[in-house]
């Protein structure tokens, strides 16, 4: 597995060595059930093409612009 993430205001893409989330209870149950739809969603097209994505944002309606964005990219084969 590999971490991706931005700085605030800037679009240099750089790899993570660690990740903290920041959260209540409600919010950690909502990324658990994101990760569960994801994986369930994902492991039905995996075979269709190289790469495939989800963003948090647009799988939960109570998102606001401004907020984090989790984005889950799944590869064929655990490349």
């Amino acid at each position: 597995m590999k971490v991706f993430g931005y700085q605030k205001d800037s679009e240099n893409l750089m790899e993570l060595q660690e990740v903290s989330f920041q959260s209540d209870i409600k919010e950690l149950d909502k990324i658990i059930k994101f990760l569960q739809d994801v994986k369930e969603q994902h492991s039905k097209v995996m075979g269709e093409g190289e790469i495939c994505h989800s963003h948090f944002r647009d799988w939960d309606s109570e998102w606001k612009v401004g907020s984090t964005d989790i984005i889950v990219a799944t590869t064929k084969n655990n490349e």
